[in-house]
């Protein structure tokens, strides 16, 4: 059942979409047109989310579909528009619902359309260089971003953050999405300026201004690889001092090919080598399809493990001959999404791993699924808006998701140096248990 998806594999999905007519980006849609579209998108929500009152009164979101309607004062662009309509992000709460560009805007944005080329991380009110994708090379990591084209960063980070999806009242996976897709999202929201004049501070406090041209995508992933090693393998296996190390980036199937091989050869060889210690690594795992969880909760339940509470995905999960029978502890973080959430539950609920990081973002009770996609007539803005409610868990839910045992925040100094205090203090712990 493909019912959950992953925002970056949605994004990339779009270049196996079949051609679309040409894109006019300063096509200007009237206050007519936009004021139907918007209608069209508030009468399938209502129709369609099953939960689309779970965190709003319907008065309070009817108000708010009003004052998207009195916003609408002239013509606007759908790139415009589309920054109007994903404030419902914040209302509706639900991280299955997403609003996108069109075909065409879509194909336009990756194909010819140029981009903020920083990677950059949010945290405490200030925004900071990670990586530097850029013509300019004195523009360094670490180095703090006050200003983007005269306005203030906290006003963009306020801006983006406001329009994310996310799960009830969580907020990791928010900030997780600009901390990975910043570029991205100030292009639905802002637009594609051609240069960017930025005004930056150093450690030292010193000010300066660099005006730097946008890139295109092709541009900006050119200079990722040649400055910076990534690793993009969905699945790894390591082994360090007295604990494996098992990391598991997605859990699509489509991406992560021959996953059931792969876990029966790591915990046949954990069983081997009877390794007490296993570091379960599930930060930055968006999700996917419900198979791959369950397989992997079979490797690591020590009793029947319960997967959803009810519905036609519920069943009851028997670990297999080889399962781990030693200490668990599992990395969290804001990516930790979707399915993911659903694994993370049912292991805190039984009790059978101890969890390291940040609060997951996906709800640890209740999670949606089954998108439908509707096409706004006029600006061809697409809505992905989910048809199932699935039950995680039996309890109230708090509108959060997995909290970790152990919190850890990864400050920017931590990223800037390469440490990574969740995996350090997880180590610690090991030690521990020996």
């Amino acid at each position: 059942m493909r019912s959950l998806f992953l925002l970056s594999l949605l994004i990339l999905a779009e270049y196996a979409r079949p051609q679309t007519p040409p894109y006019d980006p300063a096509r200007l849609y009237s206050k007519e047109a936009l004021k139907r579209d918007l209608r069209f998108l508030q009468a399938n929500l209502e129709k369609t989310h099953p939960g689309i009152y779970r965190y709003i009164a319907k008065p309070t979101l009817d108000g708010f579909f009003d004052s998207l309607d009195h916003a609408i004062t002239g013509p606007m662009t759908d790139q415009a528009f589309l920054s109007l309509v994903t404030l419902l992000n914040s209302n509706i709460r639900n991280g299955h619902t997403m609003f996108l560009p069109g075909d065409s805007a879509m194909a336009f944005f990756y194909q010819s359309e140029r981009h903020f080329p920083l990677l950059v991380h949010y945290s405490r009110g200030k925004l900071t260089v990670v990586e530097n994708y850029s013509t300019d090379s004195t523009i360094q990591p670490g180095m703090s971003i006050l200003t983007i084209n005269g306005t203030s960063a906290s006003s963009i980070m306020e801006q983006l953050l406001s329009r994310q999806v996310r799960d009830g009242y969580n907020e990791t996976y928010p900030a997780w999405i600009l901390n990975h897709y910043f570029s991205a999202q100030y292009s639905f929201v802002v637009g594609h300026p051609d240069a960017f004049t930025l005004e930056l501070e150093n450690g030292a406090g010193e000010r300066t201004i660099k005006r730097i041209p946008s890139l295109t995508r092709d541009s900006v992933h050119y200079f990722r690889q040649i400055r910076y090693a990534t690793n993009s393998e969905p699945i790894f296996f390591q082994v360090k001092e007295n604990a494996a190390v098992l990391t598991i980036k997605t859990f699509d199937p489509d991406v992560l090919q021959d996953y059931k091989k792969v876990f029966d050869s790591v915990f046949s060889l954990l069983q081997q080598h009877l390794t007490r210690n296993l570091i379960l690594d599930l930060r930055d795992n968006q999700g996917g399809d419900f198979p791959p969880g369950k397989d992997l909760l079979s490797f690591v339940a020590l009793h029947p493990c319960r997967f959803l509470v009810d519905g036609k995905e519920a069943c009851t999960i028997q670990p297999s001959a080889i399962h781990f029978t030693g200490k668990l502890f599992v990395l969290i973080n804001g990516g930790s999404f979707s399915s993911t959430a659903i694994v993370c539950t049912c292991l805190k609920r039984d009790r059978r791993a101890v969890f390291i990081g940040e609060e997951t973002g996906g709800n640890a009770h209740i999670i949606a699924g089954d998108p439908e996609e509707f096409v706004l007539p006029q600006t061809k803005i697409r809505a992905e808006i989910p048809t199932v409610t699935y039950r995680i868990s039996a309890g109230v839910n708090d509108g959060h998701g997995v909290l970790p045992d152990y919190p850890v925040t990864t400050t920017i100094d931590d990223i800037i140096a390469g440490r990574d205090p969740s995996m350090e203090l997880a180590m610690k712990l090991v030690e521990g248990n020996q």
